[in-house]
């Protein structure tokens, strides 16, 4: 039983980290409305607080020292100063989150002697901001010419909302049209070579990107702002049409697991 958050693993020290509970739809809330003159509140919808994940650790050193310095490994490690780190354990393989240390540490002696060895055990607490897990290994199509396509998410248990990646070359006067299952969009030019249009509606970011630079927004050059989304297990189109020249369009599905 083991974990690792950002650089530092559990295995590396000998530590034992188990899981207590494994969440599914966690930090879920439910957003109503009263309804003055009937009968029960109006469904507004749903949100997610985000996740929690306690682990069970225990750490045991040879002498007192190396039971000490192994605590202290730990705080370093764990340390919140760090902000948000990758969290992931062998209760869900494949699966990474964003999580940070939410709670104090709080050591315990379960024995302490040179017979049985010098051993503490605490709770360590890690708080997820966004309630889903992400796949170490993302899905995703590949092409190198516009068409219609179908794509099937094998990954995760929630709705995604997926990016659509496009390259190629079009005038002010010409467009890009592309389906991602129920929503179709278009997309006026220009679009330069060397260029990605990068439609994001994961983080809602809508863009041309040159390498790692954002240089120019879309929002204003696309028909709609509307959200597309991919379910697991269901098929869904990819379709990419233009009037102009396109050599590459690829679609990431952004998997999700609650």
């Amino acid at each position: 039983m083991s974990f690792t958050f950002g650089e530092f693993d559990t295995d590396d020290l000998g530590l034992i980290a188990t899981l207590r509970e494994l969440p599914s739809v966690d930090g879920l809330q439910l957003e109503t409305l009263e309804a003055v003159g009937t009968d029960g509140r109006v469904l507004g919808g749903t949100t997610r607080s985000g996740s929690r994940f306690t682990f069970d650790v225990i750490l045991e050193g040879r002498t007192p020292e190396e039971a000490a310095s192994k605590r202290e490994s730990v705080a370093l490690a764990l340390d919140p100063a760090r902000g948000e780190q990758r969290l992931t354990f062998d209760a869900a393989p494949g699966w990474q989150w964003a999580g940070i240390l939410s709670a104090s540490i709080r050591w315990q002696r379960v024995t302490w002697d040179a017979g049985a060895g010098y051993k503490l055990r605490a709770d360590v607490t890690f708080d997820c901001l966004e309630a889903f897990g992400r796949p170490i290994a993302e899905e995703a199509w590949q092409h190198f010419t516009p068409g219609n396509r179908t794509v099937r998410r094998a990954l995760g248990n929630a709705r995604s909302y997926p990016t659509v990646e496009i390259e190629g070359v079009l005038s002010a006067s010409q467009k890009v049209s592309i389906r991602v299952a129920d929503l179709a969009v278009d997309v006026a030019g220009p679009l330069q070579s060397g260029q990605v249009l990068r439609l994001d509606w994961d983080k809602f970011d809508f863009g041309k990107w040159v390498g790692p630079v954002k240089v120019a927004s879309v929002v204003r050059a696309m028909s709609t702002l509307d959200r597309a989304e991919l379910w697991p297990g269901e098929s869904a189109a990819f379709n990419v049409a233009t009037t102009g020249s396109v050599s590459r369009v690829a679609l990431i599905a952004n998997s999700r697991r609650q």
